[in-house]
C-alpha cells in the first residue's frame, strides 16, 4: 500500500460513503498499526492497544468498527482469549480508481459510465462546497475542537459522548447546541445535552429545523426556558452534592 494515496483516496471516498467521525479516526489508527506491520495483508493489533490510540470507550470502538467493516473499509475476525483481532485494510486507492475512470481492465468508459462518473463526481463537489459553508475563520470546526476549546478539557468520556451524539443526530447540531451553550454562558455539557435531547424528541435533522422550532409559540419558548432552569438545576446539584 501506498501510505499516501490510501488517505488521499480515503478522504476522496469520504465524502460519498460518510463515515462517523469515531470510524475515520479507528481507519487512521488502523492505518498507523498496518504501517509498522510492512503493510501485511493481515495483521493482527489488541484491541487494548487500539483504544489507547483512539482515545474513546469500548463501545464506541466496536460500534466504529462495525461501521467500517459494513461501509467496506475493513474485514476483521474477532480474537480470541489466546490470540488478537485480525484487520485486512481494504485498498481505497483501487476503489477510488474504479469510481473514477471505470477502466480498470483499460477499457474506453461508455456512455452510461461516463454519466455515472459525472454524477459522482458532481456528488463530491457538493458536498466539498457544503463543507466550505460550514468553515469557521478558514478551517473546518470538528465538535471535538469546538468542546476542547470554548468549554473544557476533552476527557476519553466527554470525547464518547460527543461521537454517540453526532451519531445520533449529525455533527452540525452538535455543534449548534455547543455554540448556543457559550452564547449563553453555560459552559456545560449537561446544558449542550438537554437542548440535544430535545432536538432528538422533536425530530429536528438539520439547522434549518432548528431556525423553524426557534419561530414556534412563545408558550413554547417558555417551556423552553423552564427546561434550561431545570437543567441547571440539576447540573448545580450533581456539582455539589
Amino acid at each position: 500500500m501506498n501510505y499516501l494515496k490510501e488517505i488521499n483516496a480515503f478522504f476522496d471516498e469520504k465524502d460519498l460513503n460518510s463515515l462517523s467521525a469515531s470510524a475515520s479516526l479507528l481507519w487512521y489508527v488502523l492505518m498507523q498499526f498496518n504501517n509498522k506491520t510492512g503493510w501485511k495483508e493481515e495483521f493482527t493489533v489488541p484491541t487494548s492497544s487500539v483504544l489507547v490510540k483512539l482515545g474513546l470507550g469500548e463501545n464506541a470502538f466496536l460500534r466504529a468498527r462495525k461501521e467500517l467493516e459494513t461501509k467496506g473499509y475493513i474485514t476483521f475476525k474477532a480474537g480470541t482469549k489466546h490470540q488478537a483481532p485480525t484487520y485486512r485494510m481494504i485498498s481505497q486507492v483501487k476503489a477510488s480508481a474504479m469510481d473514477e475512470w471505470g477502466d480498470i481492465q483499460g477499457d474506453e468508459p461508455g456512455v452510461e459510465e461516463k454519466v455515472e462518473q459525472g454524477v459522482k463526481q458532481g456528488a463530491l463537489f457538493k458536498r466539498k462546497e457544503e463543507r466550505k459553508k460550514e468553515r469557521v475563520g478558514g478551517a473546518r470546526m470538528q465538535p471535538h475542537t469546538f468542546y476542547e476549546q470554548n468549554i473544557g478539557m476533552l476527557t476519553p468520556f466527554m470525547a464518547e459522548k460527543l461521537t454517540d451524539w453526532c451519531d445520533r443526530l449529525t455533527n452540525e447540531l452538535v455543534m449548534e447546541a455547543m455554540k448556543i451553550a457559550v452564547r449563553h454562558n453555560k459552559l456545560f455539557f449537561h446544558y449542550c445535552e438537554g437542548i440535544l435531547k430535545r432536538w432528538e424528541k422533536a425530530g429536528v435533522q438539520s439547522i434549518v429545523d432548528v431556525r423553524r422550532n426557534e419561530k414556534q409559540p412563545a408558550d413554547n419558548k417558555e417551556e423552553r426556558q423552564s427546561e434550561a432552569k431545570r437543567l441547571i438545576e440539576e447540573y448545580r446539584k450533581e456539582r455539589y452534592a
